[in-house]
């Protein structure tokens, strides 16, 4: 979710002495939280810009080019498009997290938070969007778990690996570790029961019930293909119920999560460590290089997803959608986001790393599917077939299972180091190369 603040002092282990003991609800509050932050602009403003946001000036025009002006029957035309989106799409999600962030500075600690775990996973929905309304449901179900399975391992290991060679040991907060943890295992058991319908529709016996519909169902067909396709008409009607009901459970705890961290336990989620930081940016200059890279980010998208259906018609697509969904598609949406949360560790700052992998994680798996999920039914029907369910393959529950099944078990005493961090990346490492390597 939003990047949370570890609790008082006495409180998180290992926690900073010198922290105030009491940042409850009544305490005071400082001036940074009671009136805006006047920005402190040292720098032209185009010396603030992040350097990788340079990407977006060439990948731009190269992206208008390739889309409007290059032979599309060439099988060239798909990989360069696709290339110069994805590069297009880095540098702009840099300019949003920049952008982000300096609003952040404004709205103070907890709103800033939610704020940049939101934007940071806009670019995920709005190429998930366009992947919908092109009927590319596996690209986008391969997405989601590319950035669940990615923000864990990858963005958490390369971390705590970045981190624990200069600091032999790291710390953060374990009830917020342990609370974020005890939600996604209630995501992936939801994730895991649409696939669980599929498996009893190959195999009746799974499923006494589900096989005396079928039987009902099958009384009046003589031919036993028909008798096949009745049980999967059933299954598939079943799944479409399950993924419906999930999605809004999936939200509503989203809600409920909001409501815990931002209202009833805000004194556990606050944090001082923005009130030492003042924008370079205007709240104008920044509101509009926001609205501008999302809404660039949104025609990028659109390039990008119609590089894949290029891809797709051409027939030169030599990899799994599977791989290109999970591995491609999620490092690009998340590469920004995991910089930074690489980047603060080797700060010492493994407290809000964490919060960046897991909130990213966490809005991923409670707001962004089932989003897709509704926006599906939406575009294209409510129908068996027509609905984006959430049922994955097994191969993806797998490797979300093992990835929160690692980091819970290594997260669980508040602590990190450099061996962990190798841990999780050779994982993701293996994951990866079963999708590649996936028909």
């Amino acid at each position: 979710m939003a990047e949370h603040a570890p609790p008082p002092a006495d409180h998180a282990p290992g926690a900073d002495a010198s922290r105030p003991a009491t940042q409850g609800a009544d305490a005071p509050r400082s001036p940074a939280d009671r009136k805006p932050v006047v920005p402190h602009r040292t720098r032209p403003f185009w010396q603030t810009l992040p350097k990788l946001g340079l990407l977006l000036a060439i990948g731009l025009p190269l992206v208008f080019y390739f889309q409007f002006a290059a032979d599309h029957e060439a099988p060239s035309t798909a990989t360069w498009l696709f290339i110069a989106a994805a590069m297009a799409i880095l540098g702009t999600v840099t300019l949003i997290g920049k952008a982000t962030e300096e609003v952040a500075l404004y709205a103070g600690p907890l709103w800033g938070g939610l704020l940049n775990a939101t934007f940071g996973n806009v670019t995920e929905l709005i190429i998930a969007l366009f992947a919908l309304n092109a009927g590319l449901y596996e690209v986008v179900r391969a997405s989601i778990t590319g950035s669940i399975l990615g923000n864990l391992l990858l963005v958490l290991g390369a971390a705590m690996v970045y981190g624990g060679t200069k600091y032999p040991t790291q710390r953060f907060n374990r009830t917020g570790a342990h609370a974020n943890m005890g939600m996604l295992w209630v995501t992936l058991l939801i994730l895991t029961v649409p696939a669980l319908v599929h498996l009893a529709a190959v195999i009746p016996d799974l499923d006494p019930s589900l096989a005396g519909v079928e039987a009902e169902a099958a009384a009046e067909v003589a031919e036993d293909a028909a008798q096949g396709e009745s049980l999967q008409e059933v299954a598939a009607q079943y799944t479409d119920e399950i993924s419906i009901a999930g999605a809004g459970i999936l939200l509503t705890l989203y809600v409920l999560m909001l409501i815990f961290s931002l209202r009833t336990h805000r004194f556990l989620l606050r944090s001082d460590e923005a009130e030492h930081e003042a924008p370079e940016w205007s709240i104008a200059v920044a509101a509009g290089v926001l609205l501008g890279a999302t809404l660039c980010v949104a025609y990028l998208s659109e390039a990008f997803v119609h590089a894949i259906d290029l891809f797709r018609d051409s027939g030169t697509l030599e990899i799994s959608e599977l791989f290109l969904g999970v591995v491609v598609v999620a490092v690009v949406g998340n590469a920004a986001e995991g910089m930074v949360a690489v980047w603060v560790a080797r700060e010492n700052k493994m407290e809000l790393s964490f919060q960046i992998a897991m909130g990213s994680s966490l809005q991923v798996a409670l707001l962004v599917a089932p989003v897709l999920v509704f926006a599906s039914g939406f575009m294209h029907g409510w129908g068996p077939g027509e609905l984006m369910t959430l049922e994955f393959s097994p191969f993806e529950l797998l490797s979300l299972a093992a990835a929160v099944l690692i980091a819970g078990n290594a997260l669980s005493d508040g602590e990190s180091n450099w061996l962990e961090g190798a841990m999780f990346l050779g994982m993701y490492l293996f994951f990866a190369l079963v999708f590649w390597f996936h028909p």
